[in-house]
């Protein structure tokens, strides 16, 4: 026999009432399905076998749908954190009659926003254009970023007017993404280098078979991130790696998930030596293409972006629209 917490299990553990009766669902049932703890009412006509705790169930208990990072979150995008991010909640801009829930933030959102998504959370490139405004500084923000094109949330055709959606100089952040980002190592260290000055390309093949580095350096140096998941017996695939680099005419360089993270002032000063090392000399360390510029914080934006550095303004009003 089907029950109330079967139906709504089955629809991924949430449903409105008007579609538990259309299934059968008499009000009797959903009473003996709350009382015995088969389900939950987060709120007034809503069934849920959520936990409480679940940040879904606290959105549609605030009286809207997640979003931001806390949406992304469920949704593996990368992230330095072990815990989860404060809960953010997408209400219509005619909401009313919300429940206000300590730590949990509601921002409001246009007809178009509503428009899309689920019953629970927003549309996952509404959540990203949230996410990346609200991040804490540019280099989680092109973290952000470089998961979604991991993930193929944004394309090259795309990935402006979905990062600006927000604000238009998100839109820059496409400029400060790379599509060749395999995971949040090559992401956060191709960033941090680029911030210094270096010129940084992703992804670059230097097997027959395809075998590509990380990241190469200044044209001199190649940077390679081993994840937490890195065994023992990629041992001799990475040596063998590292011998085609060097026939490639780069000086190898291969760093720990925790070397990136915790130590990365050691991982540049060794890459500097290396570019160094290799023939590349200190003062050729600016971008050829320079970058969009980071402008300081504002209000609640810890950071912000200007069009690549003499760029008239009506050309950058013309590239983000």
């Amino acid at each position: 026999m089907t029950t109330i917490g079967d139906l709504v299990s089955g629809a991924g553990g949430l449903l409105h009432k008007r579609d538990l009766v259309a299934l059968g669902a008499t009000d009797r049932h959903l009473t003996v399905a709350v009382r015995a703890g088969r389900v939950r009412r987060p709120r007034r006509g809503w069934y849920s076998t959520w936990p409480p705790d679940d940040p879904r169930f606290v959105a549609v208990a605030v009286g809207g749908r997640l979003t931001g990072a806390s949406a992304l979150h469920r949704l593996g995008a990368w992230s330095w954190s072990r815990w989860p991010p404060p809960v953010v909640v997408s209400v219509p801009r005619t909401a009313s009659r919300l429940r206000r829930r300590l730590g949990v933030r509601v921002v409001w959102d246009g007809p178009d926003v509503a428009e899309r998504g689920g019953a629970a959370t927003v549309d996952p490139r509404d959540a990203l254009a949230r996410a990346v405004v609200e991040a804490g500084d540019l280099e989680e923000a092109v973290v952000l970023a470089d998961w979604a094109r991991s993930e193929g949330l944004i394309t090259e055709d795309d990935d402006r007017a979905v990062l600006g959606r927000h604000r238009a100089d998100a839109a820059w952040l496409a400029d400060w993404s790379d599509p060749g980002a395999q995971s949040i190592l090559e992401s956060a260290a191709g960033t941090r280098l680029r911030l210094a000055g270096h010129v940084v390309v992703r992804q670059v093949v230097v097997g027959p078979r395809g075998e590509a580095v990380d990241h190469v350096v200044d044209g001199m140096a190649s940077l390679e991130t081993d994840g937490r998941e890195h065994h023992a017996d990629h041992f001799e695939r990475d040596r063998r790696k590292d011998l085609l680099t060097i026939a490639c005419g780069y000086v190898p360089c291969r760093v720990s998930y925790r070397q990136v993270r915790d130590r990365w002032r050691d991982v540049e000063e060794a890459v500097v030596a290396l570019v160094e090392l290799a023939g590349g000399p200190r003062a050729a360390r600016s971008p050829a293409s320079p970058l969009p510029r980071v402008l300081g914080p504002r209000g609640r934006r810890r950071w912000r972006l200007g069009g690549p550095p003499g760029m008239p303004p009506g050309a950058r009003d013309l590239a983000l629209s």
